[in-house]
């Protein structure tokens, strides 16, 4: 009945047996006989063997044995003549080594292994983890505002503060971003303004409808299309992937807009140049070079 506990084969076994317990605690009821058992679950099985270890490795297995007792590291543990258990990892609790006279590589041995069994997890093990996301989360949330609060009271600071944390447009109404972006206007180019609207299409997209609509109302959306036009900025491609729900005709509005002016500024300045080549046009230019015969 050969039986394998780590790397180590016990072929040489002439006794195993197995005690399975279990915890009961007996309840005494005050006043009348008898008495209550609590069960508290099974006590680990413990399996004892006891043989003879032969051959020239039977040192290096002795030594491996003691090593793992020593250290109370868990074995792999294999045994089909033990019925009734499910062992497969077991913690050395006794070993005792006997060296047979006359014999240099010939011990007997006795063995006591008990089921390794994890330790349960403490009803706390996750708080930890839970406590630093909600920490970080807090920590995110509190930056944010205090940089939402730093552009409110700075509105010329808002694309820089956006570049180093966009979540504060989090933080921000329709309304208090309009009015930022109003006051800032003249220091936003085209590109900061397609780069600010892609920047709150991923941290808040809803409020993009209104603040397209704070902006037309106080009659500052028409600069900003003008700054999309002469510098060539398409907005749509600022807001790829975001989803704008109602505000995507106003966007496509303003992208059309932009494409416009941008095409009739093209037609106009072609059309100066034009005029330009003609005012220097002199028409008699050609017949100057030609000579009269009398």
């Amino acid at each position: 009945m050969p039986v394998r506990i780590g790397k180590i084969e016990l072929v040489g076994l002439t006794n195993i047996y197995t005690e399975d317990t279990r915890n009961l605690v007996q309840q005494r009821v005050p006043g009348q006989s008898g008495s209550v058992f609590q069960d508290l679950g099974r006590e680990p099985v413990t399996v004892v063997m006891e043989g003879i270890l032969l051959g020239e490795d039977a040192q290096a297995s002795l030594e491996e044995l003691r090593e793992a007792q020593m250290k109370a590291r868990p074995l792999s543990f294999a045994a089909d003549a033990i019925a009734g258990t499910d062992l497969t990892e077991v913690i050395i609790a006794d070993f005792q080594v006997k060296q047979l006279a006359g014999h240099q590589h010939r011990f007997s041995f006795h063995l006591k292994v008990r089921e390794h069994q994890e330790p349960p997890e403490p009803a706390n093990a996750g708080v930890a983890a839970v406590n630093e996301a909600v920490a970080n989360d807090a920590a995110a949330w509190a930056g944010g505002a205090v940089d939402a609060a730093g552009v409110l009271q700075d509105p010329g600071s808002l694309m820089a503060a956006v570049d180093k944390n966009p979540d504060l447009l989090g933080h921000l109404s329709a309304d208090e971003l309009g009015s930022v972006i109003t006051q800032g206007q003249e220091k936003l180019s085209g590109k900061n303004f397609g780069s600010l609207l892609g920047a709150l299409g991923k941290v808040n997209p809803q409020i993009i409808g209104d603040l397209l609509k704070t902006l037309q109302d106080g009659g500052n959306l028409g600069s900003f299309i003008e700054k999309l036009a002469t510098e060539g900025i398409n907005v749509l491609e600022a807001l790829t992937g975001v989803d704008l729900g109602a505000a995507l005709s106003i966007v496509k509005g303003i992208a059309g807009a932009s494409d416009f002016l941008a095409k009739l500024k093209q037609v106009v300045d072609e059309a100066q140049a034009l005029g330009m080549r003609i005012q220097d046009l002199d028409p008699l230019a050609p017949f100057q070079d030609l000579g009269v015969k009398g």
